[in-house]
């Protein structure tokens, strides 16, 4: 046995010595650069594109196995232009001989310097490297039977691999997309690790300049960008285990800066990731900008600050942010969010929101059309409706609910804001939801139905105890009226636009309010100044024009409201003050902003006039309404009424007052 041994041992002895006089003798009698040809023959065999080598091949043996190549240029496939596919000004790897021996293979270092890679896409959708993916084709040999497996040679396999550092840089990858419009490129890209061991945490960093903006073809809108990234962190990988460990990562772009710690199971099988995320704190309207992202805001000052902290859980086809924490502005977010099913996204989510002002994230105003204002003499042309998206309705799954303590939207404040919304198939309903807003309360619910080409809509709503002039106000609708008031609406309406929605609104809306004020009218004045210009008009109806400092006060005011297809029509309108009393019916087109209502106002005057009733028309529209005081219809009354007491008196002086009174 120990014979055996010794002659094994000077065996391996004599071949290693062999192999070391190999590797210092061969080079000096093999150059690789002859065999240039025939790989630009492979090459071409294999791909159809051309092949260069500027450069010498350089090959040495010991102690370290290495090649390098420079100078190397692939052509581009047909139709993509002149410049190369790709080029590598340098390329090498050197694998050290004696760990060989032992099944061990430990690499130097694998190093590229200048790539130049352009990636491109065609109008028609095809891409540069199609045809290097494309399987070859199989030449057709007769059918045999499949042999049997062969079973792996016992002591065979790798004892141990390692490579001391991965070097890239001056890399350069181009994107140009035809079809879209758009063009990305990476410059100075360079990739740096430390020793490669299977096993072991890994220090990887990365760092490129990003740019983008628009590319040939079709004219598109394309964002034009130009940003520095960074990337660091340590990774282990298990291969066997199928584990992935990624700790203290760090990105860095446009002055953000991320730190994330991540945890992979499975990654090969049934991926799934675990971790934590968090962005410190940056200038999101900076970023944008720098990504080439335009989004103007109502205020200028928006998107100042953002942040986000948070556990997060993931697979190939869904994420979980929990114990989520983001800050907007002045703005903090909590909760937890869901994404489900990529390919068709489910939202769940419960989220807590401090404070928003949304008004402040919109676009702002769009300026008026100059020579299309009041006394230009033009009328500004009609918007064209905005459509209701009722593909991306449909589309939609959402089930969630949001808590605000206090909210600003479309110029409404509101606080302790609950709002419930769940999405399925083009069903859509909001609530219930509720609020405290303007000293009292909201409740209500939406309901949308996007299932068929014209949507339906319901809302139930409900305001009690609201302080009247201010909700008016800030709503932007009218700011005319002031009191507590009680509002309920039942309407429902069908349409895909604002449009045909109110020309086919219809439901039942009440109103009631007390102590208030109607701003901008003053029946007693109004009707007093029709009487001193009545004589003037000759007996026609007077038309009055009210003063902003009027008002009309009262303490009851209620009315019931019928809205059919667009046009809301009121026949109980009731308004009790201290000197007028009035009562009206009418109707209000909602599609059109016009009105057509009559008042009866009946004065409490002094004691020769006491209790008169006055008609009012009012006309116009929403914005500009028009009063017309008819006190002829008053006289004529007036005089009808003495007339009768006459005919009655004579009668009576003749004994037939029995028989006037029968008629």
């Amino acid at each position: 046995m120990k014979k055996a041994l010794k002659i094994l041992a000077i065996v391996l002895g004599a071949l290693a010595a062999l192999l070391v006089i190999a590797a210092v003798v061969l080079p000096f009698f093999i150059d690789p650069n002859q065999y240039k040809g025939e790989i630009i023959k492979a090459v071409k065999e294999q791909t159809g594109r051309d092949l260069k080598i500027e450069g010498k091949i350089g090959l040495s043996l010991f102690p370290w196995l290495g090649l390098e190549v420079t100078g190397v240029e692939l052509s581009n496939a047909p139709g993509f232009g002149r410049q190369p596919f790709a080029r590598v000004a340098a390329a090498g790897v050197k694998v050290e001989v004696l760990p060989l021996l032992r099944k061990e293979i430990a690499v130097d270092t694998v190093m590229l310097d200048g790539l130049k890679l352009n990636l491109a896409r065609n109008a028609a959708g095809k891409t540069n490297w199609d045809d290097l993916t494309r399987p070859a084709k199989k030449e057709e040999r007769p059918a045999a039977a499949a042999p049997a497996p062969a079973k792996p040679a016992e002591g065979v396999g790798i004892a141990g691999f390692s490579v001391k550092k991965v070097d890239i840089r001056r890399a350069d990858i181009t994107w140009q997309d035809l079809a879209a419009g758009t063009a990305y490129a990476v410059h100075n890209l360079e990739l740096k690790t430390g020793k490669i061991v299977g096993g072991k945490p890994v220090y990887l960093h990365l760092a490129l300049d990003l740019e983008g903006g628009a590319a040939g073809g079709p004219k598109k809108e394309a964002p034009s960008l130009r940003t520095r990234v960074e990337l660091a962190a340590q990774v282990r990988m298990d291969p066997d285990g199928q584990e992935l460990d990624v700790s203290n990562l760090s990105l860095a772009m446009a002055g953000m800066a991320l730190n994330a710690t991540i945890r992979g199971r499975k990654i090969f099988d049934a991926p799934s990731f675990s971790g934590d995320v968090e962005i410190s704190p940056f200038n999101l309207r900076a970023l944008l900008d720098k990504l080439g992202v335009k989004y103007a805001t109502a205020d200028k000052n928006a998107l100042a600050k953002a942040a986000l902290k948070s556990q997060f859980t993931a697979s190939n086809d869904h994420v979980r942010l929990q114990n989520l924490g983001a800050t907007l502005d002045d703005s903090r977010v909590s909760g937890s969010f869901e994404l489900r099913h990529f390919a068709r996204p489910a939202y769940r989510f419960d989220l807590a929101l401090n404070d928003i002002d949304v008004d402040r994230y919109l676009p702002p105003a769009a300026p008026a059309a100059k020579g299309a204002g009041a006394g230009s003499g033009k009328q500004a042309a009609p918007e064209k409706p905005v459509e209701i998206p009722l593909s991306l309705l449909r589309a939609l799954d959402v089930q969630g609910g949001v808590r605000i303590a206090k909210l600003k939207a479309v110029n409404l404040r509101s606080s302790d804001i609950v709002i419930k919304i769940a999405a399925k198939d083009g069903l859509i309903s909001l609530g219930p939801n509720e609020a405290k807003l303007y000293g009292g309360r909201y409740a209500g619910r939406t309901t949308l139905d996007a299932r068929t080409s014209k949507p339906a809509f319901r809302f139930d709503e409900q305001l009690s105890k609201i302080q009247l002039g201010p909700f008016l106000k800030d709503a932007g609708v009218f700011d005319k009226y002031s009191g507590t008031a009680e509002l309920g609406l039942k309407l429902a309406a069908q349409g895909a636009d604002e449009r045909a929605i109110k020309q086919t609104l219809n439901g039942v809306v009440n109103i009631s309010a007390r102590d208030g004020k109607i701003e901008g009218v003053n029946l007693q004045k109004m009707i007093l100044e029709a009487r001193r210009l009545y004589d003037q008009a000759r007996g026609k109806p007077v038309r009055i024009t009210a003063a902003a400092t009027d008002e009309t006060a009262f303490s009851r005011l209620s009315a019931n409201v019928n809205v059919v297809n667009g046009v809301a029509r009121n026949d109980d309108l009731i308004l009790e003050g201290p000197v007028v009393r009035a009562g009206g019916q009418g109707t209000a087109d909602l599609v059109r902003e016009t009105l057509d209502y009559r008042l009866k106002v009946t004065l409490a005057e002094e004691a020769s006039k006491k209790g008169s009733t006055v008609p009012i028309h009012i006309g116009g529209t929403f914005a500009k309404p028009e009063y017309n005081v008819d006190l002829g219809e008053v006289i004529k009354q007036q005089a009808e009424k003495a007339i009768e007491k006459k005919l009655e008196e004579g009668l009576k002086k003749k004994g037939l007052e029995k028989l006037f009174k029968r008629r």
